[in-house]
């Protein structure tokens, strides 16, 4: 009997050993699973943290290497200016110069003609004098305008509303710092004649090219093109030839054509001569100008405002022809 309650207790110890045993693992699996989500946890939050702290570290970078490029585009436009400011300055200086040699070669070449030549300059500038101080004195009367002492003129160049060009128009070319008149006029006349010639010379041709010149130094090249389409004749309608001109253009053919700024506006010029035929209000001077005769071009169009010419600047890259055609645009006068 005794040996059968020492066998009961002993089987009571092993149930309750293994109760312990079995918590004890359960903890243990508990333990590993929440230290499994905290590690991973964790992991995440580090690297958010991580997310954030690069968030702010790249921001400033980008602005700053914003402002780097703003500085160096800055530095660039800086740069570009300079340079024009010191070509404006050079070309001035070239104007200047070529000016003052042009003055030292019309006073060389008047010192080194004849006295009858100078005498005849000196007297038509003495005219030109006297023909002004006339033509004041006419103004003067005329607005009653009697004054003690003489006023102090204020150079002044207005520029009024530009208008398009409808009536009579003269053509001038500017280059080199020299101005030439342009036979306008008469080469259209003839552009008008001989087109009509050489499309029955070329009517089986879709494009026809011929010149005609040269008249005063310009030589016109012109360009026809003959297309299919309804014309009228005899009163009778039906498909065929339309030749049309579409463009023509003037090439120069003298290598020292025109005279300079003082040269033409002198009296007895070539452009005065043609200034005398034409009146003021009803012609319009367009001038063909190109980049190395700016200065030029202004002096001309002060000239020609105080005498009543409203002018047209058509101004040419380098290079470029003179040119027109039926689709092109028409002169704007101030």
């Amino acid at each position: 009997m005794a040996r059968n309650r020492n066998d009961g207790l002993a089987v009571g110890d092993d149930s309750f050993l293994d109760t312990i045993a079995n918590l004890v693992g359960v903890l243990i699996i508990l333990v590993v699973v929440m230290g499994t989500k905290t590690q991973h946890a964790a992991k995440e939050y580090g690297e958010k943290q991580r997310r954030e702290a690069a968030a702010q570290v790249e921001k400033p970078a980008t602005e700053m290497i914003a402002i780097r490029k703003s500085v160096a585009e800055q530095e660039q436009r800086l740069a570009r200016h300079e340079l024009e400011l010191q070509y404006r300055k050079e070309e001035r200086l070239a104007l200047l110069r070529k000016i003052g040699e042009l003055e030292e070669e019309l006073k060389k070449k008047l010192d080194e003609s004849s006295e009858d030549v100078k005498e005849r300059v000196e007297k038509e500038t003495e005219i030109a004098k006297l023909s002004k101080q006339l033509e004041d004195l006419k103004n003067a009367k005329s607005h009653g305008a009697e004054e003690e002492e003489a006023p102090i003129a204020l150079q002044h160049l207005p520029t009024p509303m530009a208008k398009t060009v409808f009536g009579q128009e003269m053509h001038l070319r500017m280059a080199k710092g020299k101005v030439s008149v342009i036979p306008w006029d008469r080469l259209v006349e003839m552009l008008k004649e001989t087109a009509p010639l050489a499309a029955r010379r070329g009517m089986n041709r879709n494009v026809i090219e011929d010149s005609l010149g040269p008249m005063e130094g310009y030589l016109m090249k012109f360009r026809l093109v003959n297309s299919k389409g309804m014309v009228q004749a005899g009163g009778r309608v039906g498909m065929g030839s339309i030749v049309e001109l579409e463009r023509f253009e003037l090439e120069v053919v003298e290598p020292n054509i025109g005279e300079s700024i003082q040269e033409a506006l002198a009296s007895g010029s070539r452009l005065r001569v043609e200034l005398a035929g034409r009146q003021p209000r009803e012609t319009v001077i367009t001038v063909w100008v190109y980049p190395d005769s700016f200065e030029e071009f202004r002096m001309l169009k002060e000239a020609l405002f105080e005498e009543g010419f409203l002018t047209a600047a058509r101004p040419l890259p380098e290079g470029i022809l003179i040119g027109a055609s039926p689709r092109g645009s028409r002169s704007t006068a101030q």
